[in-house]
């Protein structure tokens, strides 16, 4: 008899010794509760943080304690993408313990300097952006104050707490190597990890039992703005061809059965974007409002949260050639090609 155990028993095994501990943080935020995963053997390790306020602090030290430990046990920090639900707790984290907070390199300033990289996406969004998509002035004011306030109350990671790692790499936790897997879309740094072995899927915000928003992002020096709700297709597309026994999500309970979920996602993204060809046909050329008219059954100050949506919709329909943009006195205008 072989001294190795057949292979689906191996199987077997890993799924029942890999899987991370589901945490649940507060955030106080329009996603509601964000998740973070802690790997306790070999060595304690956290995946994600939650956002920095004092609720979330204080349900971190229940949660860990319920396994006796403390932020100062943790070794590692994993940070899947640094937006604040999921790494705002990574500062005082570091500051309490010797660990190291890991990000994969794309993210890295986002964590050691978030007041300079919030800033930027405020300018931006101010001097391009929501001006171009036709956003009346007292509300672009209004996005682009949060973000700066976001900037400012968001602490900072020394650098020399900082690890980074690159796309493709393995990280080892809970006993067994993640591949690092770059999925963008919903953020540009956004970094997933899958465990082929045992088929788990740490997913960070890429799948989620409610479709991410595909956030819209400055462009790097001297490129254009990159369409994020293709780019966050192409990701669903990497992660449906995978072979996944249980995702567990930034948000919301682990599930399995990825790739139903996935088609429906895709499914009811090209009916809105039907939706949105329509009512160009009906005459109305602006992203405001059009954004007025597919959310017209939210009360005026909720349809905001869903300018990045539509701007993919509009985004997809560019890339298939179905509508034109030009930009008259300085907003985009679309129009049906002919």
């Amino acid at each position: 008899m072989s001294e190795f155990p057949h292979k689906t028993e191996y199987n077997r095994l890993m799924k029942s010794h890999i899987k991370p501990i589901r945490i649940e943080l507060p955030t106080g935020l329009d996603v509601g509760p964000v998740n973070c995963y802690l790997f306790t053997e070999p060595e304690p390790i956290l995946v994600d943080c939650g956002v920095g306020t004092t609720e979330s602090w204080e349900a971190l030290l229940a949660a860990l304690a319920q396994y006796s430990l403390t932020p100062a046990d943790l070794r590692r920090v994993v940070i899947t993408h640094p937006h604040i639900d999921h790494s705002g707790q990574a500062a005082k984290i570091a500051a309490l313990s010797d660990c190291q907070v890991w990000i994969a390199d794309l993210g890295y300033e986002w964590l050691v300097d978030p007041k300079k990289m919030f800033g930027l996406r405020a300018d931006y969004y101010r001097d391009h952006f929501l001006r171009e998509a036709g956003i009346p002035k007292e509300l672009s004011e209004m996005v682009q104050a949060y973000y700066v306030y976001v900037g400012s109350d968001t602490t900072p990671v020394p650098a020399d707490s900082v690890q980074t790692f690159k796309v493709g790499d393995w990280l080892e936790m809970g006993g067994a190597n993640w591949q690092v897997l770059h999925m963008p879309g919903h953020a540009r740094h956004q970094t997933c990890f899958y465990q082929p072995e045992s088929q788990q899927f740490l997913a960070a915000d890429m799948l989620l039992h409610k479709t991410p928003t595909p956030i819209v992002e400055r462009p790097l020096p001297n490129q254009p703005r990159q369409p994020s709700l293709p780019i966050l297709m192409e990701s669903l597309s990497r992660c449906e061809a995978l072979e996944i026994d249980t995702v567990y999500p930034g948000h919301g309970e682990p599930f399995q059965n990825h790739r139903e979920l996935i088609q429906k996602q895709c499914q009811r993204i090209h009916r809105r974007k039907g939706e949105t060809f329509a009512l160009i046909q009906q005459g109305h050329h602006t992203a405001y409002d059009l954004m007025n008219q597919m959310y017209a059954h939210h009360p005026p100050a909720f349809r905001f949260a869903g300018l990045w949506m539509l701007i993919g919709y509009l985004d997809l329909l560019l890339a298939e050639g179905k509508i034109g943009v030009e930009t008259v006195d300085g907003v985009w205008r679309y129009s049906v090609n002919k």
